[in-house]
């Protein structure tokens, strides 16, 4: 297997190449949002296959964490309020036990881009996001089922409109080109005829206002008739265009492509010979993420230099991730807060631009996201009472972590950057912080947080 994989081999530390406080915070910021001082240290004791296996199978939640993340979900339905919706994503991203399965929710909820501008239900949102967190790690032929039935999505690309005598194509165009296999792999006749096999789904509206929609499958409303797709022609329905899509070599390749770029790097295609391994893995083991997702995780490759620090943090990853690493008190942070934080740095968790999701890498950077990430930065670090974000306390996380005031300074640039500071700026940072005040913290703080590498995963 090992020689099958190639550069993706599994990592192995030795001498010239240790596990380190550098490749333990570059895990936990790729499969996460980045790691507390307690989960650092662990995972330095434990060494990487353990950190790993972590993050790929957590704990469950106590009764006590689920019946708070289900009182939530509760309120956001109860309430059908948008912001609280994006509130409890942001609950479960800074306070949850599954850093990984999160993160691949939002890998999911770009890749399969759905806005609430258009869909208009709090429910259905909700809806999809779990969908995706369920199925996040798992079988992606079972999510694309889903994802063909799911209420947002048949709102998002008009399936409810996709009528057998007058076939809508945008869902049939956008999952071959967006979802699945690309441009290029595919023909204006297979969208045609993957158009009809997606027919049957009714959409049912009440008279309230706004009118509430449900969905359902009426067979009376589905073209049974003979379709012809990517070669193969048959009475097809939805399952069986998902089967047809998935047996063709370029749909692996495109999901390996988007999971590198998420995972790995953005600054350049991957050369093929680096996807093809991945590729011929995901198909062998029917198309289990989970498995791919591992492979990745523990490559050489991942912990190569090639990938190290070459991703720029997304506002929710830059945003929540500062909070969580940080260790900020559930009582000095307002959750809706930082959704507007993420909102004003260019992501608004459950609205993104358009079918295709944000853009990301560089577009992330801009004069305005820019300053609004500095905004952030001194919310948390000072405080801003008018949006419910009490001041942090550098000497209180010092001492919860056993650590002596000549400490405090090393170990915070350690949890933030890991060494990758100019030593001009390292000086500074130590000058700055030398009162050992809490005040002097907080401005040596705020200096470590706007290097430029803290932008980066």
């Amino acid at each position: 297997m090992t020689n099958q994989l190639g550069p993706w081999a599994p990592y192995e530390p030795t001498p010239s190449d240790p596990w380190d406080l550098r490749k333990a915070a570059h895990l936990y910021r790729r499969a996460g949002f980045g790691a507390t001082w307690g989960e650092l240290h662990r995972d330095l004791r434990d060494g990487p296959a353990s950190s790993i296996d972590r993050l790929l199978r957590p704990a469950e939640p106590t009764d006590e964490e689920q019946q708070i993340l289900d009182l939530l979900r509760q309120g956001v339905l109860d309430t059908n309020d948008a912001e609280r919706l994006k509130a409890w994503w942001l609950y479960r991203i800074f306070y949850g036990g599954e850093p990984l399965r999160e993160k691949l929710t939002l890998f999911w909820h770009d890749h399969f881009a759905t806005s609430n501008h258009k869909v208009h239900s709090v429910p259905f949102m909700l809806r999809q996001n779990e969908l995706f967190r369920r199925h996040a790690l798992g079988d992606f032929a079972e999510l694309l089922r889903g994802v063909c039935a799911d209420p947002a999505m048949l709102v998002w690309l008009d399936g409810g409109d996709n009528r057998k005598e007058r076939p809508n194509e945008n869902f049939a165009r956008e999952f071959q080109e967006l979802f699945t296999l690309g441009l290029g792999h595919y023909t204006e006749k297979d969208v045609r005829e993957a158009a009809r096999a997606f027919t049957g789904w009714v959409d049912n509206h009440d008279s309230s206002f706004p009118p509430r929609r449900q969905f359902h499958f009426d067979r009376a409303a589905f073209d049974d008739g003979e379709k012809t797709f990517l070669g193969r022609t048959g009475h097809w329905q939805a399952g069986d265009i998902v089967r047809i899509t998935l047996e063709q070599p370029a749909c692996a390749d495109f999901l390996c492509r988007k999971l590198y770029r998420f995972f790995v790097g953005e600054n350049a295609a991957p050369p093929a010979d680096l996807i093809a391994p991945l590729a011929r893995e995901l198909r062998s083991h029917g198309y289990a993420i989970r498995h791919v997702v591992e492979i990745i995780l523990r490559s050489r490759h991942f912990f190569g230099a090639a990938a190290y620090r070459q991703r720029i943090k997304g506002p929710v990853e830059f945003s929540a991730g500062l909070v969580r690493v940080l260790e900020v008190p559930r009582g000095g942070m307002n959750l809706l807060a930082l959704a507007v934080a993420c909102e004003r740095q260019g992501q608004v968790l459950f609205y993104p631009p358009n079918v295709k999701g944000w853009d990301g890498g560089r577009t992330w950077l801009t004069s305005a996201t820019l300053l609004e990430r500095g905004n952030w930065v001194s919310d948390v670090i000072w405080g801003n009472a008018t949006v419910g974000v009490l001041p942090y306390d550098p000497p209180a996380w010092a001492k919860a972590h056993g650590l002596r005031p000549d400490q405090v300074t090393t170990a915070l640039v350690d949890l933030l950057l890991q060494g990758d500071l100019d030593p001009r700026a390292r000086a500074l940072i130590d000058r700055t912080a030398a009162p050992a005040t809490a005040d002097a913290l907080r401005k040596a703080l705020q200096l470590a947080l706007y290097t430029p590498d803290f932008h980066l995963a």
